[in-house]
């Protein structure tokens, strides 16, 4: 989760627990109990959402790294192979015309040429080999190009996974606070007449503060609980996952 992300998680952690520790304000069966229970499902869908999001980050991550490997290993080996075919085209001058490298980055353009390189190649395999290249070398290419697409399917599933952990914590958050204006109201009006339980439900209810860079002063704290105050939250944990 993002920094922000994360006080807002440990507040909703910190209003479950505010309503656990006062269940006999909001009995069983009552609205304030039923809208506790509701933000506490979402603290649990927040934990399974920022599991998915670390888990995309990183598999993308990782799949950057593989992808260029795997595109470093097939040009390699596509150079290889092009350069055999100057000794092969001594007996056979066509078949340079039919391994012409990609010039740009392109992975797609890297792919469709590997396939027409290996393809070409194969009828002329046996020359390819006297002169020197293992006789797996069409298999080996075709290895490798699977390898490199195997990374591209990889990455695009992980950024998927990503960006839909992304909008599923988005979404449980705007439902979060939809739910706490209800709450807001059930818990002002139960603990009005305890001092020190209001003042509880307000800190709980704080999201925390947002230090500028550069050592400046940090604004005041931000609340959607009119009047809440500016003191300094207790700490919560955020889920393991955005450790």
């Amino acid at each position: 989760m993002k920094s922000l992300d994360v006080r807002k998680y440990n507040m909703l952690v910190r209003v479950r627990d505010f309503g656990a520790a006062r269940a006999d304000l909001f009995p069983p069966g009552s609205l304030g109990a039923r809208t506790f229970g509701q933000i506490g499902t979402i603290v649990d869908r927040l934990n399974a959402s920022a599991t998915s999001e670390s888990s995309g980050r990183r598999a993308t991550r990782e799949g950057v790294v593989s992808r260029a490997e795997a595109r470093t290993a097939l040009r390699r080996g596509l150079e290889v192979i092009r350069r055999t075919a100057w000794g092969v085209a001594l007996d056979a001058p066509d078949v340079l015309g039919k391994l012409r490298m990609p010039d740009g980055q392109n992975d797609h353009e890297l792919a469709t040429t590997a396939r027409h390189v290996a393809d070409a190649v194969a009828p002329l395999s046996q020359a390819f080999v006297e002169h020197g290249l293992p006789a797996s070398f069409v298999a080996d290419l075709q290895a490798a190009i699977a390898a490199f697409e195997r990374t591209i399917s990889e990455g695009a599933f992980a950024r998927e996974i990503y960006a839909g952990a992304r909008a599923d914590i988005t979404a449980a958050f705007d439902l979060a606070f939809d739910t706490l204006r209800r709450l807001d109201a059930i818990v002002e009006n139960r603990v009005g007449g305890d001092p020190g339980a209001l003042a509880a439900w307000r800190v709980a209810r704080q999201v925390g503060r947002t230090p500028k860079r550069g050592g400046g002063p940090a604004p005041a704290a931000e609340s959607s609980t009119p009047g809440a105050g500016t003191g300094s939250e207790p700490p919560a944990e955020p889920p393991s996952a955005t450790a």
